[in-house]
């Protein structure tokens, strides 16, 4: 049985993921058997997608000032795509001074049908590893995250 201490900060990245819509499963299982087709880094969000779709996800993910122009950050961000049962989702990674603190830096995810978007605030791995990973089951993805000094796997999905 886990100790009150350990849950309470899963319990907090559990409410920041169901305010942002999300459902979540804890724990997950087996994270290296249920890994498929994922990548290992991030590379420039404008080799994923179009510049006007990552400026489009900033503008919706975001709040600027009125003289900011996406345009200026969108070659700046880092993405990654992972295939998870039939849906294949880009992962927005925003590395900068401004969306980045204690609690982590921004990340923004979106299916391929724009009908679903989550914000994660998401801590670098010790071992710099990339923290999603594709699952078997349609329509959610998992994602690992430094807890209590240990990695917790959490499966995240979309609603129905």
């Amino acid at each position: 049985m886990k100790s009150l201490k350990r849950l309470t900060p899963t319990f907090a990245l559990a409410a920041l993921l169901a305010i942002s819509g999300v459902s979540i499963a804890i724990p997950v299982g087996n994270w290296i058997g249920s890994r498929i087709n994922t990548p290992t880094k991030y590379s420039s969000a404008t080799d994923i997608s179009s510049t006007q779709e990552v400026e489009r996800i900033v503008e919706r993910s975001v709040y600027t000032s009125k003289d900011f122009a996406a345009a200026q950050v969108a070659k700046k961000i880092l993405a990654a795509q992972i295939k998870s049962g039939g849906t294949t989702f880009t992962i927005y990674r925003f590395n900068f001074p401004q969306t980045c603190g204690k609690a982590g830096c921004l990340h923004v995810v979106v299916d391929e049908r724009d009908k679903y978007a989550n914000s994660l605030q998401l801590i670098d791995l010790p071992d710099k590893s990339f923290p999603f990973a594709a699952i078997k089951k349609n329509g959610c993805f998992n994602v690992r995250q430094l807890v209590d000094s240990a990695i917790d796997n959490y499966e995240i999905c979309k609603r129905s």
